[in-house]
């Protein structure tokens, strides 16, 4: 963001995002974990990367075989707040840690009011289109049912369950 980086491109931060300031959202049964702003500060753990339990869409990167074995739902139309919930809950029980890096070295402006935005509308705010309503609650309901969020959930989208469901290297409470 704005003084973040000086002229050789290089991060004037020296501060770690963690992505842990998370909470639930949405109505039951399909409740969902949301991402709010992150923190930043001094890293506790400096000059090497952390172990977090979260993954972030916006700075990941992995080996190949992470997409293939934790591929993006391609049955989630309208869902933004939710795929990094459902990607880091599999990665985990797939057998994969995530990890923050040890300073920022990306930054990026989400802030709605902020004038540098140009009021660029989200994807879900440029479509107007009354046949999508629902997809998204639809999404969320699948999104939480398959990653064991929403166990009283039985009425979902099951296609293709098995490959975006979770793995069985590790239990989701260990």
């Amino acid at each position: 963001v704005k003084d973040s980086v000086d002229a050789n491109g290089n991060s004037k931060r020296r501060t770690r995002p963690i992505m842990c300031n998370s909470d639930f959202e949405g109505a039951k049964p399909a409740r969902y974990l949301r991402h709010a702003s992150q923190p930043e500060a001094p890293p506790a753990i400096a000059d090497q990367p952390m172990l977090q339990p979260f993954w972030a869409a916006g700075f990941s990167f992995a080996r190949g075989h992470f997409l293939v074995n934790v591929p993006y739902d391609c049955c989630l139309p309208f869902v933004f707040m939710g795929e990094e919930i459902s990607i880091g809950i599999r990665a985990w029980t797939h057998g994969y840690d995530l990890y923050a890096p040890a300073q920022s070295v990306i930054f990026h402006e989400y802030a709605q009011n902020s004038p540098r935005r140009r009021k660029v509308p989200k994807f879900w705010e440029a479509r107007k289109d009354r046949l999508r309503q629902g997809d998204g609650q639809r999404s969320l309901k699948r999104l939480t049912a398959l990653i064991g969020m929403a166990p009283d959930v039985h009425d979902y989208d099951r296609i293709h369950a098995d490959l975006y469901g979770l793995g069985t290297k590790r239990n989701v409470s260990t």
